[in-house]
């Protein structure tokens, strides 16, 4: 009796150990939280990245707007220091490179007035003086012409004035002289009703003409009703033969 108790007690014994040692491993290997290591990825390597370089070249008026900021800027700074021999050097060797450059551009301008004559300004404008006055009177002439040719068109002049006022009087008796010189009728026309004895033939404006300033010379065709105007204020009669063949060539250029 005694001997099975004893086997009990050893039994229960090694039971109750196994058990124990059980319960140590699990709470060792189980029962504690386990960090999960989570695999990192690793990310491809960036492709290589090509860098353009692109050159623009500056056009003509870039180029001149740099250079003149470059060189008001050297010439500004010198003279802020006029003790410092580099920058006064540098101001003088950039005004001797602008008249080099002023010196080359027209020399090559006259060799090419002489390849194209054409672009030559003193071709058809002479200013030597031998030649200006013969210059001077066929252009005087040509313009006489103009005035001619259209009086016998039919064109006329309207004189429009202010009888009291000074510069109206003034050349009331220029425009008459003209009218007469060059074979072209002229009728006076009185903005304020007073009348300039200067001109031949006067009347009274009824509204029948509106112009901007007086005085003021218009060209007028009485069969088409057609005005133009050629001058306001005073005028010598030179320009006034000018105007005449400016509205005669449709103000072509005369260059």
């Amino acid at each position: 009796m005694m001997h099975k108790s004893a086997l009990f007690i050893i039994l229960l014994f090694s039971f109750i150990t196994s058990a124990y040692a059980q319960n140590a491993a699990g709470w060792r290997w189980y029962n504690e939280p386990r960090v999960i290591k989570k695999s990192v990825k690793k990310s491809p390597p960036p492709s290589p990245t090509v860098t353009i370089k692109r050159t623009r070249t500056l056009t003509a008026t870039e180029q001149m707007k740099w250079f003149k900021n470059y060189y008001e800027n050297s010439i500004n700074d010198a003279v802020i220091n006029p003790k410092d021999q580099k920058k006064v050097e540098k101001s003088m060797l950039l005004n001797q490179y602008i008249s080099e450059q002023s010196s080359l551009y027209g020399m090559t301008f006259k060799k090419v007035l002489l390849d194209n004559p054409s672009l030559s300004y003193t071709k058809d404008h002479p200013t030597e003086q031998a030649s200006r006055s013969t210059y001077l009177s066929l252009t005087r002439q040509k313009k006489v012409r103009a005035v001619r040719e259209l009086a016998e068109q039919g064109w006329g002049m309207f004189f429009v004035y202010k009888g009291d006022e000074p510069i109206d009087k003034k050349l009331a008796p220029s425009i008459q002289a003209f009218a007469e010189q060059h074979g072209i009728e002229v009728l006076g026309v009185s903005l304020d009703g007073k009348v300039l004895p200067a001109i031949a033939n006067n009347q009274v404006n009824q509204g029948n003409i509106n112009v901007p300033f007086s005085p003021a010379i218009v060209l007028v065709n009485p069969t088409s009703g057609e005005m133009k105007p050629l001058a306001y204020g005073f005028i010598a009669q030179e320009d006034l033969l000018g105007r005449f063949l400016n509205v005669a060539t449709d103000f072509a250029p005369d260059f």
